[in-house]
């Protein structure tokens, strides 16, 4: 991965140092939480392993912000007050992450909240030190926002030339993703409850690839408390391999939900009906022959 035009402060790392990083701090998380445990608390993670002061705020008149972190004493940031319809400015310490309270909703899913918040984490772990250096140069950037992704929208891979706040952001998610799900677990998790042998039976009994590929992601996500997307972007990121559809291939794709309805014998009213209009047809077809010749 090439670095970027700005300062040396923002890390160079790629995928594997990411993994690499993330394997080590959830083993570390494991000793200081007495525990390895799929879907841990995040809460725990980032208040208490590394201390960090989490709150709820409305971050945006319309929820489109759903994390920010401070990385500098005394930094003052916008927040919404819905009740009197205005914003409000809030004087933050270091080593704060604010979460949107559109995050406490308990119709918004869990993966939502857990990943925002380990995605402030990552930022805290790999970017303090450019946050503080830009802080400490007047530039005014002593905050990480994270704005709300469209649910389609997937991480972009890494680019060969980015903005610094692209890779930042870029490094974040990754790094979030594998904290969440680190690679060793993943693999834990798919022989301990047989997801992959589940998934491969399924498709070599002629079961739809999608389908049991779909099983296998709603299965890991819910072992990680992670969303379907972020489950398969893992096993993506992971490399795993796919298996090829087995189906034998259908003429039609629309027989199964339309089938071809059965002939049956015409009545004497039909074939009386079906008489009349071929005769209608023949005699547009003289008319029209009288009238071009």
């Amino acid at each position: 991965m090439s670095t970027s035009a700005g300062l040396a402060t923002i890390p160079a790392l790629g995928k594997a140092e990411l993994e690499y990083l993330a394997e080590e701090q959830m083993k570390a998380f494991a000793r200081f939480d007495g525990k390895e445990a799929p879907a841990f608390m995040v809460w725990k993670f980032a208040a208490h392993f590394l201390k960090k002061k989490v709150s709820f705020e409305w971050l945006s008149n319309d929820g489109s912000i759903l994390g920010l972190s401070c990385f500098v004493d005394g930094t003052a940031i916008p927040v919404f007050d819905p009740k009197a319809n205005t914003v409000k400015w809030r004087e933050l310490g270091a080593n704060t992450i604010l979460l949107s309270k559109k995050l406490e909703n308990p119709h918004v899913s869990l993966g939502k909240p857990r990943f925002t918040l380990m995605h402030e984490c990552a930022h805290h772990l790999l970017h303090t030190a450019h946050f503080r250096s830009m802080a400490s140069l007047g530039s005014g950037k002593k905050v990480a926002c994270s704005i709300q992704r469209d649910k389609d929208q997937r991480i972009p891979p890494p680019k060969e030339t980015w903005t610094d706040e692209e890779r930042m952001e870029w490094q974040a998610n990754y790094f979030a993703s594998a904290l969440l799900m680190p690679e060793s677990r993943v693999h834990f998790v798919m022989e301990k409850h047989g997801l992959e042998k589940a998934y491969s039976q399924r498709v070599m009994h002629q079961a739809s690839e999608y389908y049991a590929f779909r099983t296998l992601v709603r299965s890991l996500a819910a072992v990680f408390r992670v969303s379907p997307t972020t489950a398969e972007l893992r096993l993506e990121a992971l490399g795993f391999e796919r298996l090829q559809d087995l189906r034998p291939p259908k003429e039609d794709p629309w027989l199964d939900d339309y089938p071809a309805p059965k002939k049956s014998r015409l009545s004497k009213e039909e074939r009386e009906w079906e008489r009349v209009e071929r005769s209608w047809d023949r005699v547009r077809e003289r008319e029209l022959k009288r009238k071009y010749e």
